[in-house]
C-alpha cells in the first residue's frame, strides 16, 4: 500500500510540473532550440520533438533511449520518399551539422518535394543519454603545458574513462546497445512511428556505416542511398593507422620520384620523423588560440602534438609535402592558425565514440598499430585523439563493450551513389570500391584532389546527390568534377 502511495504521489507531481508521460513511440512536439529555424517552425515547415524508442530493437518493451528528431517539411506535397540524413563522426551532433544548411540554400534544393528527417542518435547532445564527458576536455587543456610521453597520457585518460564507464553504466546506460546496428535500428523504428514507410539515406564518413547496417537489417526500408566517404564496416577502426602511414607514404613517394618536387623537399620522410622525435626530447612553445573559451594556451609542442594535428589535417589537406616540410624547418604557421586536435573537441560525445568504434574493434594485433615501425612514435601520438587501435587496444579494457553482431558481407539492390576522395586515408578510396562491387546497383565516383568529403568540397558533389535522388535509376552527370585535379606545390 506504501508503495501505490508513493507512485501516485509522483504520478500528480508529475501531471503538476505541466509534463505529460511520454509512451515508447510516441512523438512529442517541443519548441526547437534552433534560431535559424524559427521562421520556418512558425510556418509549420520545420517540426521539432521527442521520442522514446528501445535501446534494444529486441527488447522492443524494454529500456529505452530519448531521441531529438528534427523535421523539415516539404515546400510542396511530397511526391518523393523522405531522405535521412547521418553524419560522420560519431560523436558530435546530426542536428548542428544538418539544421543550418538545410534551413538555408541546401533546404531550397532538396525540400521542393520531399521531407528531410534528423534523428539525434543515441548518444549525442541532444538525445537522452548525451554521453560526453567533460572531464576528459578539462584534461587535455591542463596537460597543454607538459611534455608527457603518449604511453603517460593515456594513462591519464583511461583513468577518467574508468570513471565515466563506471557512472554511465551506474546510471542504467548499456553501452553495449550504443553500436551502429542499434542506430539503424532506431531509425528503422523512429520512421515507422512518424509514418514513413520508404526513404532514402545520406550518410557521411562515419554515416555510410549506419546506412550499410540500415541494409543489412532493413533493406525493404531503403529506397536509394548516397554515402560520401564510404566506412569498411569490419576493417576501419583497424586501418586507422595504417591508413594514415600509406597516406604519408604515397606523399613521400611522390616527392622521390618527382625531381621537382625532390629540389623542393629534400629529404622529407627523414626530416619529418626526426622533428618528430626531437620535439619529443625538447619542445617548442606556442601560445595558441581556442575558441570555445575565448582564452590563449601555452602549448609544448612536442611531437606528440605534431602527430595530433597532422592525423587530423589529414582530413582535408592535400598538400601534405608543403606542410611537413614547413614543420620541419620549425614553422609552426599553419598549426597556429588551425590547431586541430591540439585542443579538446567541443561538445563531442566520447561515450558514443568509444562505444561504436570499440564494438568493432575489440581484437587488435600488433600490425595494426604499426609496432616496430619507423611511424611507431607518430603512430602513438596520433592516439592521443582517441581515435585509432593502438589506443583501442587499452581502452577496451576500461571500456568493455562487447563486440557487435553485423554480418560480414551483405548484398542489396538498392540504388547507391557512392562519393569518395582520392586522398582519404579513413574511408579509403578502396574501401568504396569493393562496396560498389559488392552491390547490385552501386555508382562510384572518386574526386581528385580532395580528401575525407565531396560534399565539403563545393556544389559539384551535392547537385551529383541531387540528380541521384531524384532519379536513382540513371547516373547522375558528373561534369563538373572535371574542375578537380590535383598537384602537390613547390614553394
Amino acid at each position: 500500500m506504501k508503495k501505490y502511495f508513493l507512485i501516485l504521489a509522483f504520478a500528480i507531481a508529475f501531471m503538476a510540473s505541466g509534463q505529460e508521460i511520454r509512451k515508447t513511440g510516441q512523438f512529442t512536439h517541443e519548441t526547437s532550440p534552433f534560431e535559424v529555424t524559427k521562421k520556418l517552425e512558425s510556418m509549420g515547415k520545420f517540426i521539432y520533438g521527442r521520442m522514446k524508442v528501445p535501446e534494444r530493437a529486441e527488447v522492443p518493451e524494454g529500456k529505452t533511449v530519448d531521441l531529438a528528431i528534427g523535421i523539415f517539411k516539404s515546400r510542396n506535397t511530397p511526391t518523393k520518399d523522405p531522405l535521412v540524413l547521418c553524419a560522420g563522426g560519431p560523436g558530435l551532433s546530426y542536428l548542428d551539422d544538418f539544421v543550418p544548411g538545410f534551413a538555408g540554400e541546401l533546404g531550397d534544393l532538396f525540400l521542393e518535394d520531399r521531407d528531410i528527417v534528423i534523428v539525434e542518435s543515441r548518444g549525442l547532445k541532444y538525445s537522452d543519454p548525451y554521453l560526453i564527458i567533460p572531464e576528459m576536455g578539462a584534461l587535455q587543456l591542463s596537460l597543454l603545458d607538459k611534455n608527457l610521453s603518449a604511453d603517460v597520457t593515456i594513462d591519464l585518460y583511461l583513468d577518467i574513462l574508468k570513471k565515466a564507464y563506471d557512472r554511465f553504466t551506474g546510471q542504467g546506460i548499456d553501452l553495449s546497445a550504443v553500436n551502429s546496428e542499434e542506430i539503424a535500428n532506431e531509425i528503422a523504428y523512429v520512421m515507422t512511428q512518424l509514418g514513413y514507410d520508404k526513404f532514402a539515406m545520406f550518410g557521411s564518413s562515419y554515416g555510410t556505416e549506419v546506412v550499410q547496417n540500415m541494409l543489412m537489417h532493413h533493406p525493404d526500408r531503403v529506397s536509394s542511398a548516397a554515402l560520401n566517404g564510404s566506412v569498411d564496416i569490419n576493417r576501419a577502426g583497424y586501418d586507422m593507422h595504417s591508413g594514415m602511414v600509406e597516406a604519408l607514404e604515397e606523399a613521400f613517394n611522390a616527392v622521390a620520384n618527382s625531381p621537382a618536387l625532390t629540389a623542393a623537399y629534400p629529404d622529407l620522410k627523414e626530416r619529418f620523423l626526426n622533428k618528430v622525435s626531437e620535439l619529443n626530447v625538447t619542445p617548442d612553445t606556442l601560445n595558441l588560440f581556442y575558441g570555445p573559451t575565448g582564452k590563449d594556451y601555452k602549448v609544448l609542442l612536442n611531437g606528440n602534438r605534431i602527430a595530433l594535428w597532422l592525423f587530423y589535417q589529414m582530413y582535408f589537406n592535400t598538400q601534405l609535402p608543403r606542410s611537413l616540410d614547413r614543420i620541419s624547418q620549425g614553422d609552426y604557421a599553419e598549426i597556429i592558425s588551425s590547431p586541430g586536435l591540439i585542443f579538446p573537441i567541443p561538445e563531442f560525445s566520447l561515450g558514443l565514440s568509444l562505444s561504436v568504434f570499440l564494438s568493432g574493434t575489440y581484437d587488435v594485433k600488433a600490425e595494426h598499430m604499426m609496432e616496430g615501425s619507423e611511424y611507431e612514435e607518430l603512430i602513438k601520438g596520433a592516439s592521443l585523439s582517441t581515435f585509432g587501435p593502438y589506443f583501442y587496444k587499452k581502452a577496451i579494457k576500461v571500456w568493455p563493450v562487447q563486440p557487435r553482431k553485423s554480418p560480414k558481407k551483405f548484398h542489396s539492390e538498392v540504388p547507391l551513389l557512392l562519393l569518395g576522395g582520392k586522398f582519404d586515408h579513413l574511408c579509403k578510396p578502396s574501401y568504396a570500391a569493393q562496396l560498389a562491387r559488392e552491390q547490385g546497383n552501386a555508382t562510384l565516383f572518386l574526386f581528385d584532389n580532395v580528401v575525407h568529403s565531396p560534399v565539403d568540397n563545393g556544389p559539384c558533389a551535392i547537385l551529383m546527390m541531387k540528380e541521384f535522388y531524384d532519379d536513382p535509376s540513371k547516373v547522375p552527370d558528373n561534369t563538373c568534377m572535371q574542375a578537380f585535379s590535383h598537384e602537390y606545390q613547390i614553394p
